[in-house]
């Protein structure tokens, strides 16, 4: 899942919604005609919303709102981050140069890490096989 400063919403394509955990409901930028605009100017209309359930490489659940489109990947919105009392943190260890990104709950502590590749920031997200199929959204070569 892509870490994505720039992003207004979370927005993930309707393919990647699976199954009864991830239901698709109308919501208030469907209902008003919302359309997102790609990078070659193409509006994108919103198609509604769902609870995208998923666990992180670190083995904790998480449930986050994201709004349907036609879009190439999943897109995690700093900014929704950032009004759940999380703090998104972009950053490498000087002495090593090693990335050292991560997103931390300020109310809980959970931290998230995040990765930096060809850089852009992700989060490792996975569905949980019993409840519908796994599916891997880190950024492929």
């Amino acid at each position: 899942m892509t870490v994505d400063s720039g992003a207004a919403d979370n927005v993930i394509p309707r393919r990647m919604v699976r199954g009864k955990l991830n239901l698709i409901r109308p919501s208030k930028g469907s209902r008003a005609g919302v359309h997102y605009i790609s990078a070659s100017n193409a509006r994108i209309p919103n198609e509604g919303e769902c609870d995208f359930h998923f666990s992180t490489k670190e083995g904790q659940e998480e449930s986050y709102v994201f709004q349907i489109a036609e879009v190439n990947k999943a897109l995690c919105a700093v900014s929704y981050l950032v009004d759940r009392h999380n703090q998104v943190i972009f950053d490498k260890d000087e002495e090593t140069g090693m990335d050292v990104s991560r997103i931390i709950n300020k109310k809980t502590g959970k931290v998230i890490e995040m990765t930096r590749e060809r850089n852009v920031w992700t989060i490792d997200a996975y569905i949980d096989e019993d409840a519908d199929e796994a599916v891997d959204f880190v950024r492929r070569g």
